[in-house]
């Protein structure tokens, strides 16, 4: 009974891996658990929010209904967050009322302003108890192969459609200003999943190289930390070599920043096996390549831009112009800096480009410097609770916040309203995971002293 917490008569069993003497104590919960994540962050946005035109009417239901459980499933781990639930509400209160304020300052209405707030809350209440449902045991089995199914499907559509070529399976239509033949992007598997729901296609590389990479990075953590199989290793080559393929430095900043803290304090064979999977995920990239242009033989000079693009060019492309639309956002805002202009204006055009490309900038447009404040209090509420994790020995919810917060820095935007793109549910999800984890460890007595002492 220790493992489960009492509520109004209902048994709740939310039990994350027991802190581990050993690192094969808990290597398989561990691994269990990291699956469950992917699912969460790959079934999840895929089947549910690939696109605009599909997000906010179903989002919100499904938001709804999960608030009317969030007491049930939600209540039980309120005490255990401490400080660290204070600092995280408090922050999320920040952020919406400046946003809301910003709004009515510059034109939106009322009960608009307030919608946009509300749904966004609402999508936070949802894939909270989202994830706490995937955390139970029960649902550990089904979130590992759906999980791993859709993570195969996604790269050998990918894979697919690198080799063969976008025109090979059929027109892209309006969105084909943003391909690159010789880049891997996510618009095939992403068709087939979800056209028959009326959505249109992922149709990115930087998509594709946002969720291989995490996936990268979950799967060499869980193998860090014990875990073992030449599957896992065989499913990292494919990963790595994809990022490779995408050409996207968002892609390898993930990676960057994913590194070390899957790396620090591990044997050093380890360490070694890392850096030859890097090694050879290049090389079978470049050999990738060899064999697309071998197969659609262009000019030489188209040839030669194409190897670069994956190397020396990946440095000399620079920032894309972002520095220079950041400076737009902050221009922009001279009228209203401390609380934006409300969530109406977040994810529209910025000079060239058609949105913020960043979620920390989107909260600035959309909230103003005190927004941003109240953003950066519930990502540290995340990292002060990961760090505590950490400390016990479990780090894959670090390494998950890390990666994902990288993963979003210089890409995408609109998170604190609700979004129709993969950086919700990403961005959400990592914030909450440590927080809900640490609280359901703390309401058991297992981190007493971390948070401030042992409950009486």
């Amino acid at each position: 009974m220790a493992d489960r917490v009492t509520r109004d008569n209902r048994m709740i069993d939310l039990k994350p891996p027991t802190p581990p003497d050993s690192a094969s104590a808990a290597s398989g919960r561990v691994g269990e658990l990291l699956v469950c994540v992917m699912a969460v962050l790959v079934v999840g946005s895929t089947l549910l929010l690939s696109s605009p035109e599909f997000r906010a009417g179903h989002l919100l239901v499904a938001s709804m209904v999960a608030a009317i459980y969030a007491r049930r499933l939600l209540g039980p781990l309120m005490p255990g967050m401490g400080w660290t639930g204070v600092i995280f509400g408090g922050g999320l209160i920040v952020v919406h009322a400046a946003s809301w304020l910003g709004g009515l300052l510059h034109g939106e209405g009322f009960l608009t302003a307030a919608a946009r707030g509300l749904a966004g809350l609402l999508g936070v209440l949802g894939l909270a108890v989202f994830t706490v449902v995937m955390l139970q045991p029960r649902w550990r089995r089904f979130g590992k192969w759906t999980a791993l199914g859709v993570l195969l499907l996604l790269l050998a559509g990918s894979f697919v459609g690198f080799f063969i070529g976008l025109d090979g399976f059929g027109t892209v239509g309006t969105h084909s200003f943003r391909f690159d033949q010789l880049r891997m992007s996510l618009i095939w598997p992403t068709r087939m999943l979800t056209a028959p729901l009326g959505q249109i296609s992922w149709d990115h590389t930087n998509y594709a190289a946002f969720h291989f990479a995490l996936a990268l990075a979950l799967v060499l953590e869980f193998l860090g930390s014990g875990g073992k199989g030449r599957g896992w290793w065989c499913l990292c080559v494919l990963l790595g070599t994809a990022v490779f393929l995408t050409a996207s430095r968002g892609g390898w900043l993930m990676l960057a920043v994913a590194g070390p803290l899957v790396l620090a304090g591990r044997k050093p064979r380890f360490a070694l096996q890392t850096l030859g999977l890097l090694a050879l995920c290049i090389g079978l990239g470049y050999v990738c390549l060899k064999v697309k242009l071998k197969h659609s033989p262009p000019t030489a000079q188209v040839a030669s831009a194409a190897m670069a693009n994956h190397g020396s060019a990946l440095v000399k492309r620079g920032n894309a112009g972002r520095f220079e639309i950041y400076q737009l956002v902050w221009k922009e805002l001279e009228s209203g800096r401390l609380c934006g202009q409300g969530l109406g204006a977040v994810g529209g055009p910025v000079g060239p480009l058609e949105h913020e490309h960043s979620v920390y900038m989107a909260t600035l447009r959309g909230g103003g410097v005190i927004g941003l404040a109240g953003h950066l209090l519930v990502i540290g509420s995340a990292a002060w609770a990961a760090f505590g994790l950490m400390r016990r020995g479990l780090r894959w919810p670090a390494v998950l916040l890390a990666t994902v917060l990288s993963g979003l820095l210089f890409d995408r935007s609109t998170v604190i309203g609700i979004s129709g793109h993969y950086e919700f549910i990403a961005h959400w999800v990592a914030v909450l995971l440590p927080l809900l984890l640490a609280a359901s460890w703390r309401e058991r007595g297992e981190l007493a002293g971390l948070h401030g002492g042992r409950r009486s």
